[in-house]
């Protein structure tokens, strides 16, 4: 059974949303992609480019009795998810709300505060120690500066950073 009001998840083929999202509008269903902007680094510097929020997936809505197999072999489909008994969905009011989130055509993330415990790896990734590795030792009461302890340096030191400019490093 189709719901008018939901919206089929379409797995997209690798870097091939903005295709997808291209051949599957020439077949007059809804097609909706979110988009963001990602911080990249590009040359040493970061800059912000546009990139879908669901990297390898876009949301269709579409009769399943007339437009099935266009959907599924559309240029850069990959597949449409879930199974032969039953397609994923998603209902109309969650793509609003996300819809709603967004300016000029691109969803605004809110940034979460991260929140870091003595003895956490963090990676500097702003200024002027961009790429820089250490280890949280404590959070000033401002709470915008914190003292970290280098490790990527042959010798001990403490370097005080704005906070917001750390991220926990995953690779340790």
């Amino acid at each position: 059974m189709n719901n008018s009001n939901s919206w089929f998840v379409v797995n997209v083929k690798p870097k091939q949303e903005f295709i997808a999202e291209k051949s599957l509008k020439l077949y007059g269903v809804k097609v909706y992609l979110p988009l963001y902007k990602k911080k990249v680094k590009k040359s040493k510097k970061k800059i912000k480019v546009v990139t879908p929020l669901f990297n390898g997936y876009l949301f269709v809505q579409f009769s399943i009795e007339e437009s099935y197999h266009k959907i599924r072999f559309a240029k850069g489909v990959k597949k449409i998810l879930g199974s032969s008994n039953y397609l994923w969905t998603i209902d109309n009011n969650k793509i609003e709300d996300i819809k709603s989130r967004e300016s000029n055509g691109i969803v605004v993330l809110k940034k979460e505060k991260e929140t870091f415990k003595k003895g956490d790896h963090i990676l500097i990734d702003e200024g002027d120690f961009d790429g820089w590795e250490g280890i949280f030792c404590e959070e000033f009461p401002d709470c915008k500066r914190a003292m970290i302890m280098l490790t990527n340096i042959g010798f001990s030191s403490k370097l005080i950073v704005p906070k917001k400019y750390l991220l926990l490093n995953s690779r340790n």
